[in-house]
């Protein structure tokens, strides 16, 4: 179970704090009795040290404007090239509170209305409406499926792609099938893009979660000719539960591109991080490697064990592989139901909630995603709800 110096197998109880997770959607179905494994945040509590650092800013009492220390880019420096072998300088750094806002500038920045956007489906919904919601015309490309793992279609990039396209928005790793792209299929992405000098948006917030043998390759360790189309997002949020502190940044090589942004950004007003933001991010990246490496064995011995049940319980429920994230898609196409009759046997029998696939797009029809980072007890619980309740599935 839990590593012994970090409990993650308590259940925490998380409703009435304001949670996205838990009161939101419990606000959503109408019912407090949901067991909810749809948001992706995890139910651990943060690691002591950042903990700490919090504790440290409250007892001072005083919650003025903050900026950015050298701590905050060192940090994140020496994070990048110890975990991931990426050379970030810190000019390159560009504080931009949420990723979700990161890619509606991008797109804002780099397109014209009538401009095309490509992005890969199923999609994470805020990635798509960065798109939609800038007015500009989204090119989908639809994620290829062989041999149970999904790629991205290159031939089919080619085919859609106009004079029109000036942008490319990854996901990477992949929300929500989980895909860790290789340094190969890149590589490919970025030449195609260098080919047709389409500036590259890649969402790297879930980068350091990987699957056991399962290398997660930025960006950002590409060739220098890919590089300088880059804008990376990233973000210490995922890795270490904090997103409530509301904090990423983008790492930008090229100085023409990243000017841009910063005229946008400050055009916006999007100045100062919160007061928590700095410790957060230093705390994070200098001192709890050891709770990044118990809460990604935790997740992995969390994808085993739901692996374990489903076969044994419910096992016209496929689950793809995961190489990346705390997430799992399923495939639920064997049981021969329509998403509204599998949403409304979650809610109303099993009483768990799931995102379902067509929240990714109309591609994601046919699957769901399920986040697995939680106690081990609260996924029991969930699981055994929805098997005691599986054969009236079954018998549909």
């Amino acid at each position: 179970m839990s590593d012994l110096k970090f409990d993650f197998d308590t259940i925490v109880d998380r409703r009435n704090t304001n949670c996205g997770r838990w009161d939101t959607m419990d606000k959503k179905y109408g019912s407090n009795e949901l067991i909810h494994l749809g948001v992706a945040d995890m139910d651990f509590r943060a690691p002591q040290p950042i903990i700490d650092g919090f504790q440290q800013c409250v007892d001072h009492g005083i919650f003025g404007y903050t900026d950015l220390n050298e701590a905050f880019y060192d940090s994140f420096i020496s994070w990048m090239k110890r975990k991931h072998a990426a050379d970030v300088k810190k000019e390159e750094i560009l504080f931009c509170p949420r990723i979700n806002i990161s890619s509606s500038v991008c797109v804002e920045t780099f397109t014209q209305p009538g401009d095309s956007v490509i992005i890969n489906t199923p999609a994470y919904g805020p990635l798509y409406n960065a798109i939609v919601k800038n007015n500009r015309d989204v090119l989908e490309s639809r994620l290829v499926l062989e041999n149970d793992r999904y790629r991205i279609d290159l031939d089919h990039l080619e085919e859609i792609i106009t004079p029109d396209t000036k942008l490319f928005i990854l996901c990477s790793p992949h929300n929500p099938v989980g895909r860790v792209w290789t340094k190969e299929e890149l590589t490919e992405i970025g030449e195609f893009c260098v080919k047709h000098q389409l500036i590259l948006f890649s969402d790297e917030i879930h980068g350091d979660i990987t699957a056991p043998g399962t290398h997660f390759v930025s960006t950002l360790s590409l060739q220098e000719e890919i590089r300088q189309l880059l804008v990376v997002a990233a973000s210490p949020t995922k890795t270490f539960n904090i997103p409530g502190v509301i904090l990423s940044y983008l790492v930008i090589p090229n100085s023409e591109l990243r000017k841009k942004i910063q005229d946008d950004i400050d055009r916006i007003g999007m100045h100062n991080p919160t007061i928590f933001a700095v410790t957060a991010a230093e705390k994070a990246y200098t001192e709890c490697d050891d709770w990044y490496d118990a809460v990604t064995d935790y997740i992995n011995e969390n994808e085993a064990y739901t692996r374990s049940y489903f076969a044994e319980h419910m096992p016209e429920i496929h689950i793809y592989p995961r190489e990346g994230t705390y997430l799992l898609w399923m495939d639920y196409s064997r049981l021969n139901c329509t998403e509204e009759e599998l949403e409304k046997w979650f809610i109303e029998k099993a009483h768990v909630g799931v995102y379902m696939g067509t929240v990714f797009r109309e591609e994601g029809r046919g699957c769901i995603r399920v986040n697995i980072a939680s106690s081990r007890n609260l996924l029991k619980q969930a699981y055994e709800q929805m098997a005691s309740v599986y054969s009236e599935l079954k018998a549909k």
